[in-house]
């Protein structure tokens, strides 16, 4: 007999078991590929509940509409709304590992964002070798760059940046970030130029030297654009030393 408390138990039931792969798959996510102010400045919030939303929502409701006990073929029906289900969502893992940031890349007087599809496999060849041939599944590093000295291939940088791939997306030119550090340090601003930047986060600009446990004399900033909101890097104002990522406005838009 078909009644409404059977549907609706499978699809609760479901629905749970949706919701607990859901939550293993958002701490993987959440911790690894978008650690910190990256989940909510670099997209994968966005990405993230898009994804569980569809994938969670879908399976429990087909579940409520063909779920009947003793129905015939409800093991295969079952069988394959799971499958679909799960098809779907390592679809939108796979898509979401794609945009995953790989890179934060010091360049000149600021940081670049460097996601995973942003580096050509082509370029990964040219990296064989060195520990930038294989892209990072484990949270994105902090690099720096070496600027060409060839004119040739400055040229061709430049034309390649003004198209819309510059320099922290080629891994011929990444470098440890030590190797940046003190430029880093020598453009990086005081976090008096923070306050002017994000009026009414005073409280929040202040609580920074207890966070860091230095002095706010020591503590300087650098931008991060990530391609949809520009976070703030805090550095060690002394030797440029990365100490974080803060969810603060790093210059002033027009």
């Amino acid at each position: 007999m078909r009644t409404p408390s059977n549907r609706f138990r499978a699809a609760a039931l479901h629905l749970g078991i949706s919701m607990v792969i859901a939550a293993c798959v958002f701490l993987s996510v959440r911790q690894l590929w978008y650690p910190g102010a990256l989940y909510d400045s670099a997209g994968g919030r966005d990405l993230f509940l898009l994804i569980v939303t569809v994938d969670v929502v879908l399976g429990p409701l087909i579940t409520l509409i063909v779920y009947r006990p003793g129905k015939p073929g409800l093991r295969f029906d079952m069988t394959t709304i799971a499958v679909l289900q799960l098809a779907a969502l390592g679809y939108g893992l796979w898509s979401l590992s794609l945009s995953r940031p790989v890179y934060v890349v010091f360049v000149k007087d600021r940081f670049e964002l460097t996601r995973a599809s942003d580096i050509d496999s082509a370029d990964l060849e040219k990296a064989r070798g060195t520990p930038y041939q294989r892209l990072p599944w484990t949270g994105p590093g902090y690099i720096g760059v070496t600027f060409p000295k060839d004119p040739n291939e400055q040229f061709e940088l430049m034309n390649s940046a003004s198209a819309g791939k510059d320099i922290h997306t080629y891994t011929r030119y990444f470098a440890p970030y030590e190797r940046t550090a003190s430029a880093a340090a020598a453009k990086a601003q005081p976090l008096a130029a923070l306050r002017r930047f994000n009026a009414g986060r005073d409280a929040e600009i202040a609580a920074l030297p207890a966070k860091y446990g230095r002095p706010e004399a020591e503590l300087a900033f650098l931008p991060l654009k990530t391609g949809k909101a520009d976070v703030t890097v805090i550095l060690a104002a002394r030797d440029g030393a990365i100490l974080g990522l803060e969810r603060l406005t790093p210059w002033e838009y027009r």
